[in-house]
């Protein structure tokens, strides 16, 4: 870290602004106080509400300055974001990227803060308002309008990228302090509702209702044996020994942040293999069976070597397993998951 050079107290000069603001879609004139310091030859701004607050604020600087500590620069938190995404997040699993991604969406009115201004009470208004968002409609729904207030445990996931990015911030010198870990959550945020899992007998009552059924092997291993959706739909019949009765759990469909959909290796404590009971062994035979049928039936066959693909070979959607599972939930008339 290198040392600010010492700055007399009466360096830096306050002025005041008008300027306009957008709240609630009508645009407001607010008066704002700017300060500004020159420290080791840079320039450092901070903008307030109040002369008081702004001149508080270069304080600060000044006395961060005296102690040697990172008075930071005008890199704003959406820059710093993008590059901490380009650069950070990059190199993780596609699923931790793709929660990074969202998350850092979720701070857009912020992107314009620079870094060193950045409070925990701006963060709180913003989760505050994520929370309190009111549910949208059907039509809203599909036109992609309106988004659904935000759970506890999804502010709480935001919270938490941004303090893993700002740590970044810090270690290179542009914060002095991580505001994320000052920032508390609103207390009125709901819980998103837990999913309970199949009780036997439920469980039961699906895999006697899926008996013969087309997707009989598919709920029979996600069911008996466990596996995650994206595990599901990307299993590979070369993971499967039939004959062993084994399944090797090394790959999974994932979807990334811009929507496409890929194959590629779970998180490493998700690598496993499972044993088959009998009776998954005997519906995985005869599923391969009636599989080889469809592919000399279907005008295309898009080969991906998977267990359980769409009519034509390719990967099956998300959207599509879950309406399948729905209506077979429905037909066997237990709760859906």
């Amino acid at each position: 870290m290198g040392t600010a050079r010492r700055l007399g107290y009466g360096e830096g000069s306050v002025y005041r602004e008008t300027v306009s603001r957008t709240s609630g879609g009508k645009v407001r004139r607010v008066v704002v106080y700017r300060g500004e310091i020159v420290i080791d030859g840079k320039r450092r701004r901070v903008t307030r509400s109040t002369r008081a607050a702004a001149l508080t604020e270069l304080d600060k600087l000044r006395a961060a300055a005296n102690a040697g500590l990172p008075t930071g620069d005008g890199t704003r938190l959406g820059q710093f974001l993008d590059w901490y995404v380009e650069k950070v997040i990059a190199k993780k699993h596609p699923n931790t990227q793709s929660s990074y991604i969202w998350a850092f969406r979720q701070l857009e009115p912020l992107r314009g803060k620079r870094l060193r201004e950045l409070t925990p009470n701006d963060v709180e208004v913003l989760l505050e308002q994520l929370a309190d968002r009111k549910p949208p409609t059907k039509a809203q729904k599909r036109r992609g309008g309106r988004q659904k207030p935000l759970s506890r445990s999804s502010l709480s996931r935001i919270r938490s990228c941004l303090g893993a990015a700002l740590m970044k911030a810090q270690a290179r010198n542009l914060l002095d302090r991580n505001i994320a870990r000052l920032v508390e959550l609103p207390p009125e945020a709901g819980e998103r509702i837990e999913r309970k899992a199949f009780t036997p007998e439920e469980a039961q009552r699906l895999l006697t209702s899926v008996s013969g059924d087309r997707y009989e092997a598919m709920m029979l291993v996600a069911v008996m044996l466990g596996l995650r959706p994206g595990e599901v739909l990307g299993l590979p019949w070369k993971a499967l020994d039939l004959n062993e009765r084994t399944l090797d759990v090394k790959q999974s469909l994932q979807r990334l942040p811009g929507g496409e959909l890929v194959i590629g290796p779970p998180k490493k404590d998700s690598f496993r293999t499972v044993r088959l009971p009998d009776r998954v062994v005997m519906a995985l035979r005869t599923h391969r069976i009636n599989q080889k049928k469809e592919r000399l039936k279907a005008p295309v066959w898009d080969d991906h070597g998977l267990v359980f693909p769409s009519a034509i070979g390719s990967p099956m959607d998300f959207s599509n397993l879950r309406r399948t599972v729905q209506s077979l939930c429905k037909e066997a008339r237990v709760r859906e998951l």
